[in-house]
């Protein structure tokens, strides 16, 4: 298996897919988190957060940026350092999520530089967007949680509103 970090793309969004139910999912429970995200509520999240179209202009172009990382190759990895390791502690975001982060955050000044953009949202869910949708409509699959082997974090950029 091949190792893909720091690998990104830019694709320009074809359709962007929003709905005010997008902001409900970050309730719904996943493993030991029974009342959903741990961010709900804070700045910049559910339900407070602003929309997309309230930070980025919808009449003009927004790009859909993304960081490569492969988690699959990851886990593989940590479990050869680890053998007592279980898969969920291989997998475990805390060891590789920051890796990505940093990734995307270069991606996305590269692309606002030569794209002349100067709005971004480094979480786009958070603002009512479908990411799973609008990235496919813009020509990116992205794997789903229960499955995931190459992590695509996601960031969409534009002109900001006046």
């Amino acid at each position: 298996m091949s190792k893909v970090d720091g690998l990104f793309g830019i694709y320009e969004v074809k359709r962007l897919v929003t709905s005010a139910q997008v902001g409900k999912w970050c309730r719904l429970p996943y493993k030991d988190h029974p009342r959903g995200c741990p961010n709900y509520g804070r700045p910049g999240c559910p339900p407070g957060a602003r929309s997309i179209v309230d930070l980025l202009d919808p009449e003009e172009p927004i790009y859909l940026v993304y960081a490569m990382f492969n988690l699959e190759y990851h886990a593989e990895t940590m479990k050869l350092r680890h053998p007592e390791w279980t898969p969920r502690q291989c997998r475990n975001l805390l060891y590789w999520q920051n890796i990505v982060r940093k990734d995307l955050k270069s991606a996305v000044k590269a692309a606002m530089g030569f794209l002349r953009c100067d709005g971004v949202s480094y979480c786009p869910e958070g603002l009512g967007v479908n990411v799973f949708v609008t990235a496919r409509l813009a020509g990116v699959k992205l794997d789903k949680i229960r499955r995931l082997k190459i992590d695509r974090h996601v960031a969409l950029i534009g002109t900001k509103w006046p």
